[in-house]
């Protein structure tokens, strides 16, 4: 053990914290669709890259001779499907994906020797699908996150030629997604996405006829599609939803007319050469095609294609095409497009044989072959493409109290009326007098949010939207804290030291004030935000609560640094992350994790000595200080959390 001092203690603590660009390990913040949008919690525009990964033998080599592994080996498929994922997210060899489109394979789910085509649910076995979405799925995810990597969710399987409402496949479809979406390790897990189905072709049509094409097609995919996503918002979970179209996966013109609603929808797509009757090959023809079948719903709401692949011969490709024809086409109505995501239908477009442990680029890195371009469009794209954590540059320090300043007049400020504490009372602008009534203590609510509690409340009321109602001006007034998302506010830096300060109930409705109305007879407003100056504030810190001070004082005048103390991985990911305290004594010890600035955030007693310990904190990015006590014994260590 050694004790540090004090001084080197402060500097320790308060040296600004550098993000690091890096895939593996990236920040995966749940990611949000908003209008024809998908965006991350900063409201920053986000496309997604990657390839499509089917843990099954028959797609992990089997189909050219090259098991990887096979007989249901749980570990053997966890080894190789990892390795891949590594592969493809090692920067240093130019590798930048940061999604996956994973499959539960129905070798996984149907009966053991039970033979049936992949769109057939016959050898569905229920108990199969439980055990391997535990065993092998969740694992997969989770290195998935350590990869830096979201993850598309495929059902197992594809759908029959022809589905209809309530029918047997559908009822399946119930079934898997009822399971899926009340899961804890998918349901509103920040890294997960769902796509609903694979590949539809005809459907029962509202006017009793089969069909792709037609608007009663089309209002029956809304019917069919709606019913399995009210499945899954029941259920509480909110991930993003990726809807198909039939004609496996390439028709979608009829959609506008017969949207998929809850929110957090989007349209997965597929697309290979040949696909509308067009000539992949001839710009023309092939731009005419996607804009015909394609572009109605992209005008609407984002798309992703999660399936296709090309190369001049057709071998260890779906699709036969050129990069100079089909590629190039594909590239350029998916740029023009502007909120289309898309990935490879498998590593082995990408990658030789899908070797991840002999890693070259496919088809001899030959340019006309899908993979030596895509790696480089992929590579391109990840430089702009970073979903972000934190929302702002912004030095807003946990319970920091701060006066907030109008821009409008850098004479007003946020001022709670008369310093009543009572829910409902009245905020507005007003002239700095320098009173509790005009400070506000602000809390950390994690990625870029933040709640603000009146320094003049005894009993901490903060800040909220009136109703949790993002209507244009609702009333935002001071409320009970209940830690909800009607009390939580985005925090962006907008530059020359002015932050917006938008609701999380709709970021794209910030803090207003009517007709810039400075004379305190207009109060704080929700409205659309436009950057005006009444919509813009600055932050002037006054001091920390004195609650804050006490305990900082308190752990720099009694802080000691123990190397026996292993935290891994630290940085951590979520708040969660391994202890283990070396001790010669058998004593039970505690936990105690404190943020920079003093305040007491997390504790765990009776932990085991020797023993590895799990820790699940969900505290928010940033440093902490974990505090180790045993007896009369104090030690400390420093976590990150990203």
């Amino acid at each position: 053990m050694k004790r540090f001092q004090k001084l080197l203690f402060l500097f320790l603590v308060f040296i600004p914290l550098i993000q690091l660009f890096a895939w593996p390990g990236m920040p995966l913040p749940a990611l949000h669709i908003e209008g024809k949008n998908l965006k991350d919690p900063c409201g920053k525009n986000i496309l997604l890259h990657g390839v499509a990964i089917t843990p099954s033998p028959w797609f992990n080599g089997c189909s050219y001779n090259q098991c990887r592994w096979d007989n249901y080996n749980v570990q053997g498929c966890l080894n190789y499907n990892n390795a891949v994922m590594d592969a493809l997210t090692d920067t240093n060899n130019g590798w930048k994906l940061n999604y996956i489109r994973l499959h539960i394979d129905p070798y996984w789910t149907n009966t053991p020797g039970c033979s049936a085509g992949e769109n057939s649910i016959a050898c569905f076995d229920y108990n199969r699908l439980v055990t391997y979405v535990n065993q092998v799925i969740i694992p997969l995810i989770n290195h998935a996150r350590s990869r830096g990597l979201y993850v598309v969710l495929r059902p197992p399987g594809v759908c029959p030629n022809r589905i209809a409402f309530g029918d047997n496949y559908h009822n399946y479809l119930r079934t898997v997604w009822k399971y899926l979406s009340n899961h804890p390790n998918l349901k509103n897990v920040d890294n997960v996405m769902f796509e609903i189905a694979n590949e539809p072709v005809e459907i029962l049509g509202t006017n009793g006829n089969w069909g792709a094409t037609g608007d009663e097609h089309f209002a029956a995919l809304h019917n069919y599609f709606q019913d399995l996503v009210n499945i899954i918002k029941t259920n509480g979970a909110n991930n993003v939803c990726w809807i198909p179209g039939t004609g496996y996966q390439s028709h979608y013109q009829g959609y506008p007319n017969h949207l998929i609603t809850g929110g957090n929808i989007g349209y997965a797509v597929h697309v290979y050469p040949g696909y509308w009757g067009a000539n992949a090959e001839n710009s023309t023809s092939f731009n005419n095609a996607w804009n015909a079948n394609v572009q109605p719903i992209a005008n609407l709401a984002p798309i992703m294609v999660t399936e296709t692949d090309w190369s001049p011969t057709g071998a260890e490709t779906w699709g036969t095409g050129t990069t100079s024809g089909f590629g190039l086409n594909l590239k350029g109505r998916i740029d023009a497009t502007g909120n289309c995501s898309w990935n490879l239908l498998a590593p082995e477009g990408l990658i030789t044989k899908a070797d991840p442990y002999n890693v070259t680029t496919a088809f001899n890195n030959s340019w006309e072959s899908c993979a030596a371009p895509t790696k480089q469009w992929f590579s391109e794209y990840a430089n702009n493409n970073i979903p972000s954590q934190n929302c702002s540059t912004t030095s807003l320090i946990n319970n920091g109290v701060y006066e907030i300043e109008f821009k409008t007049n850098s004479n007003k400020v946020i001022d709670l009326k008369y310093g009543t504490n009572a829910n409902g009372a009245v905020i507005h602008p007003w002239d700095r007098v320098g009173g509790t009534a005009q400070q506000w203590i602000a809390i950390d609510a994690g990625n870029g949010y933040w709640r603000f509690k009146s320094n003049a409340s005894a009993t901490g009321r903060v800040i909220d939207l009136e109703s949790a109602d993002p209507t244009n001006g609702k009333s935002i007034r001071l409320w009970d804290n209940y830690s909800n998302d009607a009390q939580k506010w985005l925090v962006t830096d907008v530059g020359n030291g002015y932050y917006s300060i938008k609701s999380a109930v709709d970021t794209s409705k910030s803090w207003d004030i009517s007709n810039c109305n400075m004379d305190g007879t207009a109060n704080l407003q929700l409205w659309e935000y436009y950057g005006t100056s009444c919509q813009l504030f600055k932050f002037n810190k006054i001091g920390n609560t004195l609650k804050s001070v006490e305990a900082e004082n308190i752990l720099i005048n009694n802080i000691k640094i123990d190397t026996d103390v292993q935290v891994y991985p630290n940085p951590s990911k979520g708040g969660e992350f391994n202890i283990y305290f070396t001790s010669q004594s058998d004593e039970n010890y505690s936990l105690t994790i404190y943020a920079v600035g003093g305040e007491l955030l997390y504790e765990a007693k009776n932990l085991k000595s020797n023993t590895n310990q799990v820790i699940r904190t969900k505290l928010p990015r940033g440093l902490y200080l974990a505090m180790i006590s045993q007896n009369s014994t104090t030690t400390t260590k420093k976590i990150l959390i990203e």
